[in-house]
């Protein structure tokens, strides 16, 4: 090999292999690449600079971002939590989404999500939130689905092909939805997200589910059941709330910032699944405080233990 009229050895070549690795030295231009567009990578700089001070190789950049520019993620609910989290993807440099929602936008949702309320009151969520996407992400290829998440939905139908599922549907009961989605997701090897952040549950962290690695949604019912069976709620103080509760703009924030952040980390880590754990906590506002659990995999669970085969 030779550069500038020098020889270099192998010796050499290993040693300067070894200094880029360690982010000591780097390219010229480390994030010219022809995996990308020019264009894409001009509008994600920012990010990929951050990813290079994390994964000290444009290398093993290029290669992240790149399986971000090709995903396709499927998220249920845009409400609060779930527009935030597709905001958040789309300025991580996701653009492949399939959008399922009923409900349409409304005059208070101004207080909790990104959608421009000025022409979207009385619009279907699936609406705003493809406006949203064509106004953030980078050639954006969306599919929209105006219709809720039943027993008898034909998931294969909505969300065959995608890379990632994400659940922020709350109705009927998130506790139902996460794990219709989780069956799914493990049976046709797809990681779901079963985001924090719904009603009562506010600025919580939700969970990432990865099949046969972490804990699958009905190993965290059967959790709840036993851990929570001698519990007993607290009075609410405010007794008429016609079936809705309040929340913070920065609540809903919170949990989809974890929830995107805990996305990219799948992404960065895909060949290292197991550096994901299975744990849920929550961010409490009167204090400050996080409250955080494991929750381990059941070995007798009929859906992903022992139990299933």
């Amino acid at each position: 090999m030779k550069h500038s009229g020098l020889a270099f050895d192998k010796k050499t070549e290993a040693f300067l292999y070894f200094l880029e690795k360690e982010g000591i030295i780097t390219l010229s231009n480390p994030l010219e690449t022809e995996q990308l567009p020019a264009e894409y990578i001009e509008q994600y700089k920012r990010q990929l600079y951050f990813l290079l001070d994390i994964l000290r190789s444009p290398r093993k950049v290029h290669e992240v971002q790149k399986k971000i520019f090709d995903a396709k993620i499927a998220i249920f609910g845009l409400g609060a939590v779930g527009s935030g989290i597709l905001q958040q993807l789309c300025m991580m440099g996701f653009r492949q989404f399939v959008l399922i929602d009923y409900a349409c936008v409304e005059e208070n949702d101004i207080a909790r999500t990104p959608y421009s309320i000025a022409f979207q009151i009385n619009e279907p969520k699936i609406k705003a939130a493809k406006a949203l996407i064509e106004e953030l992400a980078f050639n954006p290829v969306v599919q929209v689905h105006n219709e809720t998440l039943k027993t008898q939905t034909d998931l294969g139908e909505l969300v065959g092909g995608v890379s990632l599922i994400v659940n922020t549907a709350d109705e009927p009961y998130v506790g139902y939805t996460n794990i219709k989605l989780s069956r799914h997701a493990l049976q046709h090897n797809v990681p779901l997200v079963a985001a924090g952040g719904f009603d009562a549950h506010l600025a919580s962290l939700g969970e990432l589910l990865v099949p046969n690695v972490t804990p699958c949604a009905d190993c965290y019912a059967t959790f709840f059941h036993e851990s929570l069976k001698d519990w007993k709620p607290i009075p609410h103080p405010v007794t008429e709330r016609e079936g809705w509760f309040g929340g913070l703009s920065s609540l809903s924030t919170f949990s989809a910032s974890t929830s995107a952040l805990e996305i990219l980390f799948y992404f960065m880590n895909q060949d290292d699944q197991q550096v994901v754990s299975g744990g849920r906590g929550e961010f409490l506002f009167h204090d400050y405080s996080l409250d955080s659990y494991t929750v381990e995999r059941d070995e007798n669970c009929q859906s992903c233990g022992e139990g299933h085969k």
